[in-house]
């Protein structure tokens, strides 16, 4: 305690104080006390060194440290509650305006969120921790093994206070003061096993026995707590122990696989298992609980998955009494009330000791217990009373459950006809998908479509929509070519198949769910930017679904919307609007109105103005839907920021930079709060920061802001979406502006490959990517390679018609292609490009827009030099 006290002088000394807190962290093989020893320094300081609060994190996953969190704030909501209304009922409302977490508290005062907002209330309470007079306290990230994330994002930076982490990793020294245990010492051994025995009037004998006990188990506190407990239950002496552990490390050493951990394995493993022998003789199914358990999350199990909805007090006692045999060997340690944690090293143990053909036995009884909740998830039922938290926590087992449902257990299954497997497993996908955990969902919806396929067949409607949802997750993902082979996949096999094959309507004229997919296949198209094949299908779309459930339905209206947003993309507007109107009057005029639907259509409105270069109509209708909103959203709802953003978006195209930024920090910090700081939608309002910097010349501000949106990309989206590349486009237009032509051209080039990858040769942002490279090009002197990209960007930009007055288009590519020309002093054909130019501006923007007249008097100036056989600048 005393090495600790030296990491953590600083911030708990009286006379110093600390603006960031000091981290520790406690390491070593499993079963050398690591909790233990945080959990006595807690006891032991709280009151030497007035410690003002003693925080508990469970770490052993991403999830569990999320919720321990979000249990914390609870509990500061309670206290406050209890402090400052101590006889009446407290203000809900006003305890979350000063914590930062309205929206988030009901009026009972629990804290109720989502997925997406954990981060908002993460960021509340390390803003709490800061406060002035919220010092000297102390936060424990117990079982910190997990280190495939970054938990170090999860520790407070600001606040005079001590981070204390324990974990079985040694790669905490990067980070915080680290503290190796190696084992107790023969004395504290000895003394700890004797106390857990409960032996009265011990003699020099026990104790020279307890010697040669705590020899064998290597001085490991764990190991030792399991024989103590060992020969406290059973009523026998020290010495008789060691009979029971030589024939238990016998069996061991021939039925027990050696696990490569750090100690003998003459140590704690034959010390657990002399317990489980023991579990066993009394009781077999509660032996089979820990082995089922040995494939969940072990450290926060609650009791009540074994119960259901015809559980009797009787069955439910029994089952209690199971754990509680467990309990009394210490192979499973009860905490809050009606849960208990397995210790990791104790937890990999139960898994490894049994052999393989027995294994798919106790993965299917952790698949039964799963089953239930994940149903309810399913169903949308709340029956059983889980929350939010509650759900986060069968996630977390469904992630480890998921590491052994191999392919020899599959086949297994398979064989077996086990299919409540089956539908597990598909629940448990579907839980994974609805918490964002694409890459986990795919594997396991995979694992459903090998099985439906063989099974039921690759036709069947049940493997076709396996099939979409693994489109869905492509989608999510930004991995659009795939999830359009996918969605083209099920569209053309509900074609080919007969109602009668099954014996209802699988497709033709009452077949909703195809028109459902052609949706989703039109979308795919859309953000791969083929937006003529895209409306197409959205069309065809449109028509069955307004012939099947009506010209107002919500899901028709929103195929209408997304034809709408394609028409005013491609440069057709009046078009657009035309739709956009339609639905808006259907909503206004509706019975009850859809007050939100309405806002989103409104803002649909302004952000196609914004395209023509209406901007004050554009600003108009978006403070019109925002005004809507904030009416009936909560204050910090993510869609009230994000139309913050775009009327900031607005302004920028306006030139009124600092309004703009004005705007787009406050859409950055609420969009932070609702959706969390790396979110998409953050990220990419934190790139548009950037981009108002670039527009005004600010370019080291603008490419330091669009690096550190990049690398939170790149952790949270990966290399090859979509928006990361946006960012490293960016990057490169930034370059490009500072005379950076190798630095921008690298970056574009990693763009370029990316987006003709993700998106395809012919999708706007490729195109755009490809019209900036020829500009790098073009300053190098490379004229021909910049001839032939703007060639292929001009194709690209006449294929869509974008000629909107804010964006790039066909005029700037032959304005571009002249400039060219004149580099080279071949004056006939820029003048040539410079006409064609004109005419374009002309016919989109009109006679009278400043382009046109800029491009006028370019052509003018071009004729001049052609005459003269001199140089032109165009503009």
């Amino acid at each position: 305690m005393e090495k600790i006290d030296g990491y953590f002088e600083k911030c708990f000394s009286e006379s110093t104080s600390s603006s960031a807190p000091v981290i520790c962290a406690i390491t070593g093989t499993g079963g050398m006390g690591k909790t233990q020893t945080a959990l006595e320094y807690a006891y032991a300081r709280r009151e030497s060194h007035h410690l003002t609060a003693v925080f508990w994190v469970s770490a052993a996953t991403e999830e569990t440290i999320r919720t321990s969190l979000v249990n914390i704030m609870q509990k500061i909501v309670e206290d406050q509650a209890r402090v400052s209304w101590p006889e009446s009922h407290p203000d809900y409302g006003a305890i979350a305006h000063s914590l930062g977490i309205s929206g988030f508290l009901n009026k009972n005062g629990r804290i109720s969120f989502d997925p997406e907002s954990i981060n908002a209330i993460q960021i509340a309470l390390f803003k709490w921790l800061k406060l002035p007079g919220n010092s000297k306290w102390l936060m424990i990230f117990d079982n910190a093994d997990d280190l495939t994330f970054g938990i170090d994002k999860y520790f407070p930076t600001h606040g005079s206070g001590a981070v204390l982490v324990t974990s079985r990793r040694p790669e905490f020294s990067h980070c915080a003061g680290q503290l190796d245990l190696d084992g107790l010492d023969r004395e504290s051994s000895i003394n700890l096993l004797l106390h857990l025995t409960e032996l009265r009037d011990i003699t020099e004998d026990e104790r020279k026995h307890a010697t040669v006990v705590v020899q064998k188990l290597g001085y490991m506190p764990l190991a030792i707590s399991h024989a103590g407990c060992f020969i406290r239950t059973m009523n026998i002496s020290v010495d008789e122990y060691l009979k029971y552990y030589e024939k238990a490390f016998k069996e061991a050493q021939s039925q027990v696989p050696r696990l490569g951990w750090g100690y003998r394995n003459d140590t704690a493993v034959t010390t657990w298992e002399v317990s489980f022998l023991a579990i066993q003789k009394q009781d077999k199914e509660a032996a089979s609980l820990l082995l089922t358990c040995s494939y969940l999350n072990p450290n926060e199990i609650f009791e009540r998955l074994w119960e259901d909805d015809q559980s009797d007090v009787k069955a439910i006692l029994e089952k209690k009494k199971k754990f509680s045999l467990l309990a009394s060997y210490s192979l499973i340690s009860r905490g809050q009330r009606g849960a208990f944690s397995i210790h990791p090293v104790v937890h990999e143990w139960a898994r490894e000791r049994v052999e393989d053909s027995e294994r798919y036995e106790y993965i299917r009884g952790a698949l039964y217990i799963l089953k239930k909740p994940i149903r309810q998830k399913q169903l949308g039922q709340s029956k059983g009373g889980w929350d939010a938290g509650e759900e986060r926590r069968i996630m977390a087992h469904a992630m480890v459950l998921c590491g052994y449902l191999d392919p020899g257990f599959i086949k297994s299954e398979l064989n077996s006809k086990q299919e409540d497997t089956l539908v597990t497993i598909n629940g448990i996908a579907f839980v994974l998908y609805s918490q964002s955990k694409y890459d986990e969902a795919i594997k396991q919806y995979q694992k459903v479509f090998d099985w439906q396929k063989r099974v039921l067949g690759e036709n069947h409607p049940e493997t076709l929509a396996t099939i979409r949802v693994l489109a869905s997750c492509f989608d999510r993902q930004g991995r659009y070519n795939e999830a359009l082979q996918q969605y083209q996949k099920v569209i053309a096999s509900r074609k080919a198949l007969s109602g009668k094959q099954f014996g209802y309507d699988v497709v033709g004229e009452n077949d909703t769910e195809s028109y459902n997919v052609l949706h989703s296949m039109a979308t795919s198209l859309y953000n791969l930017g083929r937006y003529t094949e895209a409306y197409q299908s959205f069309q065809e779309a449109y028509a069955g679904k307004e012939r099947l459930l009506g010209k107002y339905h919500s899901s028709t209206l929103h195929t209408l919307n997304n034809m709408a947003a394609i028409l005013s993309e491609s440069g057709r507007p009046r078009e657009a609007m035309e739709r956009y109107q339609e639905i808006l009057a259907f909503q206004e005029n509706s019975s009850p109105r859809d007050e939100q639907a309405i806002q989103i259509t409104t803002n649909n409105i302004a952000a196609s103005l914004n395209r023509q270069g209406r901007y004050e109509e554009a600003i108009e209708y978006h403070t019109k839907a925002l005004k809507g909103m904030e009416k009936i959203l909560d204050p910090d709802h993510a869609s009230i920021f994000s139309t913050i953003r775009d009327i900031a978006s607005v302004l920028c195209n306006q030139g009124k930079y600092t309004e703009a930024l004005e705007q787009y920090q406050k859409a950055l910090g609420g969009l932070e709060r609702a959706l969390g700081p790396e979110h998409p939608q953050t990220l990419q309002t934190a790139g548009q920061i950037a981009t108002v910097f670039k527009v005004q010349g600010l370019y080291d501000e603008a490419i330091k802001r669009y690096r550190m949106t990049l690398a939170a990309q790149e952790r949270q989206l990966g290399m090859q979406h979509p928006l990361t590349l946006q960012t490293i486009h960016n990057i490169g237009s930034v370059l490009r502006k500072q005379d950076k032509h190798h630095e921008a051209l690298v970056q574009f080039q990693i763009a370029l490959d990316g987006r003709e990858k993700v998106l395809g040769e012919g999708h706007p942002d490729t195109i755009s990517t490809i019209y900036e490279s020829g500009i790098v090009l073009h300053s190098q002197k490379r004229y021909p390679e910049a001839l032939l990209l703007f060639h292929r960007a001009l194709a690209g930009f006449e294929a869509f018609g974008q000629d909107y007055p804010e964006r790039v288009g066909s005029a700037d590519a032959m304005e571009r292609i002249a400039l060219v020309y004149v580099s080279q002093e071949k004056f006939r054909e820029a003048l040539k490009w410079c006409s064609k130019a004109l005419a374009s501006r002309e016919k989109t923007l009109g006679k009278d827009h400043p382009l046109t007249i800029t491009a006028a008097n370019t052509l003018s100036n071009c004729k001049k030099t052609a005459l003269y056989q001199h140089g032109c600048v165009i503009a």
